[in-house]
């Protein structure tokens, strides 16, 4: 954390202005310490430069494990292709340079989205429930415009109407309750302040989908020893993916695939390896959540309707619903 980011953050709790106790500092870095609410006396630990508003260990834990061991498999760099960045791009629709705002990123991850929300020069403050924040830290620790910290979307340790921009993608779904958690990011932006976010899509098929399934009984067995059931189905069912590649049409061996357990990223472009990494990474994705929350089209469009938001753009797209808006 750097020092001059306190300005950024407030007590969860109370809404009130936080100190630093105890600090060990790097030039501006704050590497460990502590932080206090200057109201209600609240504390909260600094552990490997990342403040921490909320337990290590939580209902994400299996985000955490997903991202730490896949900390660079959807960065750009890594697997080749463009596709993160044409995401942000596609999805926010925002303008390439964003220099004096503020961006608030709901659900970091390992920070595949972070870079190009950075690019914009817009300060970014970024935070995840899980400990996936400390892949993302890894990867971005050196951005002076960049705030990371581990919190809960429900009580976010940043002032009310704060953010230009918020984006949350892959989040939401991943919640207990997406609508609260919409309504929350709904009041850390400003009044003219605009918001992207996504959530999983209800559709005729969804239940049909083998991962609802499976999930009653997967998000129940231990992350270690599920993540190796994922990789060991992987390697099984590779031979079968393949074929299905050659036999069928790709939009039908896609379906298929995905049906079989095994994540068919083939139209990103990804080379053999790649395509491997993702569909374990999917594949764990899909089955260690303790919430997956579809929603209907309709509804979503509702929710930011209720929410005040206007120039409401939400539609079927890259993570099934996709939603814009503007608050009021």
């Amino acid at each position: 954390m750097n020092k001059n980011h306190l300005k950024y953050l407030v007590c969860p709790k109370c809404h009130n202005k936080l100190i630093i106790n105890q600090i060990n500092e790097l030039a501006e870095e704050i590497t460990s310490g502590e932080l206090q609410c200057s109201f209600c006396n609240s504390t909260y630990p600094i552990i490997n430069s990342i403040p921490r508003f909320v337990p290590m260990s939580n209902y994400a834990d299996s985000f955490g494990m997903q991202w730490n061991i896949h900390h660079s498999d959807q960065h750009d760099s890594h697997s080749k292709v463009n596709s993160s960045q044409e995401r942000f791009e596609n999805e926010t629709k925002w303008e390439k340079n964003l220099k004096g705002e503020i961006i608030i990123e709901a659900g970091c991850g390992a920070g595949r989205f972070t870079q190009f929300a950075t690019d914009t020069e817009a300060m970014v403050l970024s935070f995840d429930y899980s400990n996936a924040v400390e892949a993302s830290y890894k990867h971005h620790k050196n951005k002076e415009n960049l705030l990371i910290v581990q919190a809960d979307i429900y009580n976010m340790p940043f002032k009310n109407d704060i953010a230009d921009k918020i984006y949350c993608f892959g989040v939401l779904q991943h919640t207990p309750d997406s609508r609260e958690s919409l309504k929350s990011l709904t009041k850390k932006l400003k009044s003219g302040g605009k918001i992207a976010a996504d959530n999983y899509p209800f559709l005729s098929t969804t239940w049909f989908h083998t991962k609802y399934w499976v999930r009653p009984i997967s998000k129940r067995v231990p992350h270690k020893l599920l993540y190796w059931w994922c990789k060991q189905h992987v390697k099984v069912m590779w031979p079968i993916f393949k074929m299905n590649r050659k036999i069928f049409s790709p939009k039908r061996a896609n379906r298929i695939n995905w049906r079989l357990l095994v994540p068919d990223y083939t139209s990103a472009g990804l080379s053999e390896e790649r395509l491997k990494e993702w569909a374990v990474m999917d594949l764990f994705d899909m089955l260690s959540p303790a919430f997956d929350n579809p929603v209907r089209l309709s509804t979503f469009k509702k929710w930011f309707e209720e929410l005040g938001y206007k120039e409401i753009d939400v539609h079927m797209g890259y993570n099934g619903c996709e939603g814009r808006g503007v608050k009021i």
